[in-house]
């Protein structure tokens, strides 16, 4: 993997190559060139690489790597041809289908968008492999009869009858997460259900998890097409940059914002009391993806002295809408699960996404108003967006207990 930079250390294009020095040797040659390609060339002011372990991680990470940072000689470069995307649709048993740029962004009935790919010829090669093992229906009308590929084992059988509504769902998550790199995720989770099956005698199901974790083993590990976790290079020379970059990319997989969404001011939350008393909230601020202690703000509970984390939580984002003067947030971060977002987004009025962040293991969770569900993505060590999130959280539990602990001081004292 290689990527081209130019003086200001934005990225111009992201490509892959089996032999880097002979990739990069013909970009010398510039009689060779079209006028794209030269302008590329002249522009560009540095050249990085990360050396990867399988023509799949480089596929996934490539195309994970454009949709973030929208290089624009990627967009450029490609013969003229929009985009090509992998895209799960949101019907009752979804399907897995290929479609350009233009047939992507804005139409109706989409349950996740992968990509761009930068050939056809590639995005073939992903779903081939990703087919064996999670075997989706692409009947759109399910007629009863099992289709060809039932009879192949790349379709679990949606069009015969042959699968649950919610076993199919399930695996087309677990489709999703894999083709994000999520692959310990996956196992785990996996596993979980694999033995929840086992105990409530769902043994077909129990067979299906079970040949699907085989099969995963067997790409991860005996034909090393794919790592265990895929973890994307930081393109962007400073590190802050490439944090917000990341978490940008990661709210937009989980929420309808757009690409190009500013994070310019974060705030971060969290709750320090001890069994209710000198109850105390913090407001952590990161601006341009660093902390801003000259920002920060300190609420002192008045709600009472029972232990209500909830409550106390409410009061504090209650009065923090009242003080618009302080700056409207981008995005706000709580520390806590799914109860603490709840809480959080019965009194939150702002137009402003709101997300948890939760302990052992350290997971964010995101709230889907229009269909009323949740979704929850684990944090990767090293990844960027969830370095920056984990500094948020870390610094308003820091403030938090530090201004619990001059209360009951002061307690102490009088």
């Amino acid at each position: 993997m290689y990527w081209f930079l130019d003086e200001n250390a934005k990225v111009l294009y992201v490509g892959k190559a089996k032999d880097l020095h002979k990739r990069v040797y013909s970009y010398t040659r510039v009689g060779k060139h079209s006028l794209k390609t030269l302008n590329l060339v002249l522009e560009a002011v540095e050249l990085k690489f990360q050396v990867l372990t399988s023509e799949l991680e480089a596929l996934l990470i490539e195309a994970e790597l454009i949709n973030a940072h929208q290089p624009h000689y990627n967009l450029l470069l490609k013969d003229d041809k929009s985009p090509l995307y992998v895209i799960v649709t949101d019907d009752e048993f979804p399907r897995v289908l290929t479609a350009r740029k233009q047939k992507v962004f804005g139409r109706k009935g989409i349950k996740a968008v992968f990509g761009p790919f930068p050939s056809t010829g590639q995005v073939r090669y992903v779903l081939k492999l990703a087919r064996t093992i999670f075997p989706w229906c692409n009947e759109k009308k399910k007629t009863g009869k099992a289709c060809f590929y039932v009879h192949v084992q790349l379709c679990s059988g949606a069009c015969a009858g042959l699968v649950t509504k919610e076993a199919y769902g399930l695996m087309i998550d677990h489709l999703c997460a894999f083709l994000r790199g999520k692959t310990i995720e996956v196992v785990q989770q996996m596993k979980i259900e694999l033995k929840l099956a086992s105990e409530t005698q769902q043994y077909e199901h129990a067979a299906m998890l079970r040949d699907q974790l085989q099969m995963i083993d067997e790409v991860t590990k005996q034909k090393r097409l794919m790592p265990l976790d895929m973890k994307l290079p930081q393109l962007l020379q400073q590190e802050s940059d490439e944090m917000m970059l990341q978490l940008r990319r990661l709210v937009a997989k989980h929420l309808s914002i757009p690409k190009n969404y500013p994070l310019s001011r974060i705030e971060g939350y969290d709750i320090s009391n001890t069994q209710g008393t000198e109850p105390s909230a913090s407001m952590v601020v990161a601006t341009q993806g660093r902390m801003t202690p000259s920002e920060y703000k300190m609420f002192n509970i008045r709600l009472g002295e029972t232990p209500n984390d909830y409550g106390m939580l409410q009061e504090a984002l209650t009065r923090r809408q009242k003080h618009p003067e302080w700056g409207m947030p981008d995005l706000l971060m709580i520390d806590g699960g799914k109860g603490q977002l709840r809480a959080a987004l019965s009194v939150w009025e702002w137009s402003v996404p709101v997300c948890s962040l939760a302990k052992d293991p350290d997971r964010v969770f995101f709230y889907h108003p229009e269909t009323k569900t949740y979704t929850m993505t684990l944090l990767k060590d090293g990844d960027p967006s969830s370095t920056l999130l984990r500094r948020i959280r870390d610094e308003a539990h820091r403030f938090a207990k530090k201004q619990h602990t001059r209360l009951r001081t002061k307690a102490v004292i009088k």
